[in-house]
């Protein structure tokens, strides 16, 4: 899913906000052109290694960016210890993310892990005992409603799979938190690259751990899939740069509503190559979710400068 993370403070100040909502709609259509391919996947190459491909890739893109700039820039951070942090956090989103894309059609995962934002609202007020207004408690209450009609508890299609996808909104909610505090004292494309210098190397440390049963299941995977993982690497990695440029046109507060049409391409996707198309009440549950959302953010866009 489209990873914005608190870097408003890269927005040039220039009246380019069209295009910075444009270059946002393409960065949605790249994140799920990247979880469609995953989908495509399977089981065909285990989870661990397509994680290590997308986050290797990252790294090297990154790293040949950043270093553009010198090659210093690219381990100098304000916070070793939350680049740690927002690494784990952001791997343990992407593992969520990967293992319900094997057992939920495509739409539903994408809009489960959109109620990230509700999660947020929740964990302001529950662990960091924030004041909550009761307009963002109403948005609250709109997604969980949404979620709902998404997942229809009781029903055929609900499954505990469904952890997987609430998994990934709430790490993904968490790892909002602690990129907004990274903002402050690092810039976007160092972290970046240390997050996926970091989610590499723990990947590496589990590959060789789990050396003697993944490497045979490697051996059988075929040209053909590893082909869609390199294209879900380069789709993952271009919607994180296409978000890096989208950010120097326009206002955090002004993309963050646009980055639900993720939704829409994910449905049109899951339609084009699954045959799914999401039923009347999953678009109705989806539509909720992606009201909630954006209301939350606006609201949040509303806050006074310094609240």
């Amino acid at each position: 899913m489209a990873t914005l993370d608190g870097k408003a403070r890269f927005h040039v100040g220039t009246d380019n906000t069209g295009a910075g909502i444009a270059i946002m709609i393409v960065t949605t259509a790249a994140f799920a052109a990247s979880d469609s391919t995953v989908k495509l996947i399977g089981a065909a190459v285990p989870i661990v290694a397509l994680l290590w491909v997308r986050y290797l890739f990252q790294m090297i893109v990154l790293g040949v960016w950043q270093a553009r700039r010198g090659a210093l820039g690219l381990f100098k951070t304000g916070s070793v210890k939350l680049q740690i942090v927002r690494a784990l956090l952001l791997l343990t989103n992407s593992a969520c993310t990967f293992a319900a894309l094997r057992y939920l059609p495509l739409p539903v995962t994408t809009s489960l892990a959109m109620l990230a934002p509700l999660i947020s609202t929740l964990l302001a007020a529950l662990v960091l005992k924030d004041h909550v207004p009761r307009s963002k408690w109403a948005m609250v209450v709109l997604g969980f409603i949404g979620m709902i009609l998404v997942v229809r508890p009781g029903g055929s299609g609900f499954t505990w799979t469904v952890i997987f996808p609430i998994a990934s909104a709430t790490t993904f909610a968490c790892f909002q938190v602690v990129s907004s505090h990274l903002s402050r004292v690092d810039d976007a494309i160092t972290t970046n690259f240390l997050t996926a210098l970091v989610a590499t190397a723990v990947l590496c440390v589990l590959v060789w751990a789990d050396q003697a049963q993944l490497l045979p299941e490697l051996a059988r995977v075929s040209a053909g899939s590893w082909m869609l993982v390199a294209f879900m690497a380069t789709m993952a990695t271009g919607g994180q740069l296409m978000m890096l440029q989208a950010l120097r046109r326009a206002p955090l507060s002004v993309l963050t509503p646009f980055s639900y049409a993720q939704l829409a391409f994910a449905s049109c996707f899951s339609w084009l190559l699954f045959g799914q198309a999401p039923d009347q009440w999953m678009t109705i549950g989806m539509c909720v979710i992606a009201a909630s959302g954006i209301g939350t953010v606006l609201m949040h866009g509303r806050k006074p400068v310094g609240a």
